[in-house]
Order: C-alpha cells, then sequence, then structure tokens
C-alpha cells in the first residue's frame, strides 16, 4: 500500500467512474443547426432559459461531460477542431465541459454554489457576458444557506457515531479511503459523510460545524457534491487547508471531474503540513487571513482569477505545450533572489521574506511540478512573476 501521503496527492484529480468522451464531430453537426448543443455524459445543471435569453444569434453554446481526454489530446481532439470550425462559421463558441467554461468562481460562497449543486449557470451567463461585451454583473444563483436542524444534527452524527464514514443513498462518488491508515498517517482523527449533491432552488445546509462540536476530538469533512466542507479544532488551519485544496486542483477538477477520496485528501494533506511539517517555515503574515489566502495564491481569485481564466480559455486554441524552460527560470529566479535578500537581511533560508512572496514561489514550485500543458506552464509563469515583483 502507498504511504497515504503519495496516495493523497496522487489521487486528487481522480475521474468520476461515469465521464464521457466528448464527441466533438457529432458536437459540431448539431450546432450547425442549434444554438445550443447538450452531449451525452453531462451530469452538471444549467438554466438554459437564464442564459439562453442573453445569447446573441451569431453565439453557439456547447454543454459536455467531464473530459476523459489527456491534455494533448484534448487540444488536438477538442479545442482545435472546435476552433477552427467556429472560426469558419464565423460564430462565437462558448464551450461548458464538466464543471469548466472561460469563466470562473471569484470567492468561496460562488465556487460553494457551483460545485455543491454542479451548477454552471452563473460561468455559463458569465461568459455569454463577456463575449456580448457587456457587464458580467451577478451571475450566481442565489442560494439559501441554513444551520442544521437538532433533528438534522442528531440524523447525521448519529450514523458517523455508527461508522466514521457515511455515503448517503444517492451518493455515486463514494469515500473509500482507510480512516485508520490516515490517522496512522497524519495523526489526525477524521469522521466524513458524503452526500449527494444539491438540486438547484434547495437550501444549503452547513452540516460541518455543528457536527465538529458533536465530535469535538476528531475533524468532520461534509461532502455534497463537488464540495467540501471541513471543521474542527484549529478552524482557521482547517479552513485553511480546505480553501488551499479547493484552489490548488480547481481547474483540473473542473474540467476532467474528481472524486471525494481526492478532495478530502488534498485537503488532509495540507492539514498535516500546516500542522507538523510547517510548509511556510514561518510565521503566518500578521494579516493573514485563510479565505484572502487562498484567492491571493490559488485560481479562486477576483481580479487574480477572472483574467487567468480567460486565459486558460483562449490558450486552449493556443500552441502545443512547449519545453517549460521560461517557466523552470522564473521559478528557479524567485528562489535565487529570495536566497539573495535573505543574504541582504540576514536571515537564513527557510526565513524568506516577504511571506506573500514566499508563499507565490511555493505555489509555482508545486504547480510546476505537475505541469503538463502550455497552460498549466503559463499559470506557473504567472504566478512566479508575482513572488518576483514582491521581491
Amino acid at each position: 500500500m502507498l504511504p497515504l501521503i503519495g496516495l493523497l496527492l496522487g489521487v486528487a484529480v481522480v475521474q468520476p467512474p461515469d465521464v464521457h468522451k466528448l464527441d466533438v464531430p457529432a458536437a459540431i453537426r448539431a450546432l450547425e443547426t442549434q444554438q445550443v448543443y447538450q452531449a451525452p455524459g453531462v451530469v452538471t445543471h444549467i438554466d438554459l432559459g437564464v442564459v439562453t435569453r442573453e445569447m446573441a444569434p451569431d453565439t453557439k453554446l456547447l454543454i459536455g461531460p467531464f473530459s476523459a481526454y489527456k491534455d494533448n489530446d484534448h487540444y488536438e481532439r477538442v479545442s482545435e477542431p472546435l476552433r477552427k470550425w467556429a472560426d469558419s462559421k464565423k460564430v462565437r463558441l462558448i464551450t461548458v465541459e464538466g464543471l469548466y467554461t472561460r469563466w470562473g468562481p471569484s470567492n468561496v460562497a460562488e465556487l460553494r454554489q457551483q460545485t455543491a449543486y454542479m451548477d454552471i449557470t452563473g460561468p455559463a451567463l458569465a461568459s455569454v457576458r463577456e463575449v456580448n461585451k457587456v457587464p458580467v454583473g451577478e451571475v450566481y444563483p442565489a442560494y439559501e444557506v441554513r444551520t442544521p436542524t437538532p433533528a438534522q444534527v442528531a440524523d447525521l452524527a448519529g450514523k458517523l457515531r455508527e461508522s466514521r464514514i457515511y455515503n448517503a443513498p444517492g451518493r455515486a462518488d463514494k469515500f473509500t479511503l482507510s480512516t485508520k491508515s490516515i490517522q496512522q498517517q497524519t495523526g489526525l482523527t477524521v469522521r466524513v459523510a458524503a452526500l449527494p449533491a444539491l438540486k438547484p432552488g434547495e437550501p444549503f445546509v452547513d452540516y460541518a460545524p455543528a457536527l465538529a462540536r458533536e465530535f469535538p476530538d476528531d475533524i468532520v469533512l461534509v461532502a455534497q457534491g463537488y464540495w467540501t466542507d471541513a471543521a474542527g479544532k484549529d478552524q482557521e488551519r482547517v479552513d485553511s487547508a480546505r480553501n488551499y485544496a479547493s484552489g490548488r486542483y480547481e481547474i483540473g477538477t473542473f474540467l476532467k471531474g474528481g472524486s471525494v477520496d481526492g478532495r478530502v485528501s488534498t485537503i488532509l494533506t495540507r492539514l498535516d503540513e500546516l500542522s507538523r511539517r510547517k510548509p511556510f517555515g514561518r510565521p503566518q503574515p500578521e494579516t493573514y487571513d485563510p479565505a484572502q489566502t487562498i484567492t491571493r495564491y490559488t485560481p479562486l481569485a477576483g481580479r487574480i482569477c477572472r483574467s487567468p481564466w480567460r486565459r486558460r480559455a483562449r490558450g486552449l486554441r493556443g500552441a502545443p505545450p512547449q519545453a517549460p524552460t521560461s517557466r523552470r527560470s522564473r521559478v528557479a529566479e524567485g528562489e535565487s533572489q529570495g536566497v539573495r535578500q535573505n543574504q541582504r537581511t540576514g536571515n537564513g533560508p527557510i526565513d524568506s521574506h516577504p511571506p506573500e512572496a514566499a508563499e507565490r514561489y511555493t505555489t509555482a514550485r508545486d504547480l510546476f511540478e505537475q505541469a503538463r500543458t502550455a497552460e498549466a506552464m503559463a499559470e506557473v509563469e504567472r504566478i512566479a512573476e508575482e513572488g518576483l515583483a514582491l521581491l
């Protein structure tokens, strides 16, 4: 058996079993005569009435399933044929695959709405407004957030007392990792409830805080759809780990799908690092706020997020992946400048300054190790350059 930490990092973006390959020729044939085509295998929700009433006649919308193509194959077999067809017909094509489109969530609330409900109405509508060159405004459907009733808490807590893992009926993607192995590898005792995705109009019931009070010695994780909440001791650190996990694999998960095992694993891996391994090697900035930190250092950001999301969408139509020498050099430059600054200030390498630059460097370095496409490498370079600007 793989050590848990290695396993956790390895399964962060694992495709669900029901992923279908988008039949691009069939999609093109349908779009020749239809303004909107929804391909077989789509498991996300979209309110087409809301989206299509703002679509211009020269705009087409393709809604596809999570991608089952490898990165290079995706460019050759999906992105490029669709681009060529759209150019030849002089139409503006908006493509949604799984939860991924040219526009992404700008804050945690929007991310939760998109993933807990598996709802792409907001990002699809934002994409339409963007191509129309009008203000995007508020596009994510409003939803009610409720605290659970005492009866709801008692019911779910009772199930988690019987077993540390509860996979609710109707939940196809079940949590399967061993809580004993998690404890052996991280020292964390956990309880996991995996619930189905919410339906449009249903309130979001915020179970995790109430369940954490029922199990004060454990980390409680509650998955609803692709959203995972976490609660437990040192909530600020737990929130930071959850937010990091949400941003770390957001784009890959949105495009290719994933598993609750992977999402929980990434949270716990990060929490273990924050708790025991001290990944930054220094205290956090005095103004440290987990929600702000995740939006600053990962694809979950307003000004930082939305422009890269659009660049990623355009990048799918760009050149095939190139050798990552420039990105490697930018990451290396960030490290060397950090060392030089430490030498000037008299601090050792672990105490890089400022901490915001060190965090960006760490993120760029981690992303570089996993980047396999031109789009991913562009994101590495962007984050590395942000870190360099802070030195």
